[in-house]
């Protein structure tokens, strides 16, 4: 097994999100996942990237876990994350997430991987995303109170 830890962890770990790269582990500090594939792990981190350079001035905050509170990295990736989904469901309305929902619906990833695949594609890098689009996804997300 290849341990890479994975940039979106914290939406697996509850189980809200899913991938099929995801292996669940138990380190430590608790429950992790860690990434079957070095070369998707290595994806998810320049995604995170991405994420994490338009989502810490859009809250206000730094890269620093000792000065930002998690909360934030939580809506940065869960809005991110949501915000992909709703971006490609735009720009292809027959694609799998516009065929079960309307964009602003999407609750659910079910499978990162195949997320950053379909991204890929229609926009041929990461770095083509149009990241702007996803800071108010990422603003406006609210996390799930514990049970």
């Amino acid at each position: 097994m290849i341990d890479c830890k994975c940039s979106f962890a914290i939406t697996l770990i509850k189980e809200d999100f899913s991938c099929e790269q995801a292996q669940m582990v138990a380190r430590r500090a608790g429950p992790d996942a860690a990434c079957a594939s070095e070369s998707a792990s290595q994806r998810c981190q320049q995604l995170y990237s991405h994420f994490k350079a338009i989502g810490l001035p859009a809250f206000d905050a730094e890269d620093d876990l000792l000065k930002t509170p998690a909360s934030v990295f939580s809506k940065i990736q869960f809005g991110g994350l949501l915000g992909l989904a709703s971006v490609l469901s735009n720009a292809n309305p027959n694609g799998p997430y516009a065929s079960k929902n309307m964009p602003e619906n999407i609750i659910r990833i079910d499978n990162i991987h195949l997320l950053l695949d379909q991204a890929v594609a229609q926009f041929a890098s990461l770095s083509e995303i149009p990241y702007q689009e996803l800071v108010a996804t990422m603003t406006t997300y609210k996390i799930k109170r514990k049970r």
